[in-house]
């Protein structure tokens, strides 16, 4: 049977495929293109073309993870919410997933084994996520003003990202968070904060 030669997004998949199964089963410390070419069926060369080293391409595998189970960048979100609240859950039950998936494959080890070097890239990544929640926190703000439940969208930056320091916080270090500590998040913490900031 004849191989045949896998390009683009066929090939970036299968790439991604392989570097996740190996940060989920074996941990960030044994990643390297030599087990991922060889489980995604391709060449070293390929993967340097593209990546300049396995602390790269995880990140790159993981991104794309989250899209897929997010149906997309949380920022780029279609919110169908009828309320803040409910664009709220929407928006938080989506950035949960986004930290349960670097939690499943070994994103605290790949910060610890970082160099110093790669930390630099690392805090690019880490502004880029703050950016996608900032312009999330946005998007149902300004929808909350077309309906008329808030006057204004002007907010300090920490008030914006308090949620989603809260998530982090609760996944990373507790492990966990219940679908009713969400509900008391949104209706005691974040509603009466920015209904009254924002009324």
């Amino acid at each position: 049977m004849v191989n045949t030669r896998r390009r683009g997004a066929e090939l970036e998949k299968a790439i991604y495929k392989s570097t996740l199964e190996i940060l989920k089963t074996k941990g960030f410390v044994n990643l390297n293109f030599g087990n991922v070419s060889q489980l995604a069926n391709t060449s070293k060369s390929v993967l340097y073309r593209r990546w300049d080293n396995a602390f790269e391409l995880a990140f790159s595998a993981i991104k794309y993870k989250i899209k897929i189970d997010n149906n997309g960048q949380m920022d780029e979100t279609l919110w169908t919410g009828n309320s803040l609240e409910e664009d709220f859950v929407q928006l938080l039950n989506r950035f949960i997933i986004s930290i349960n998936t670097f939690d499943v494959y070994s994103a605290g080890e790949i910060f610890l084994e970082a160099s110093q070097q790669q930390r630099t890239a690392l805090q690019n990544i880490l502004d880029e996520g703050i950016n996608i929640d900032i312009k999330s926190i946005d998007q149902i703000l300004k929808r909350a003003k077309e309906r008329g439940e808030i006057k204004s969208v002007i907010l300090e930056k920490q008030i914006k990202l308090l949620p989603f320091d809260w998530i982090r916080y609760q996944i990373l270090i507790r492990g966990s968070l219940t679908n009713k500590e969400i509900t008391v998040l949104i209706k005691d913490v974040l509603l009466p904060i920015y209904l009254n900031a924002l009324t």
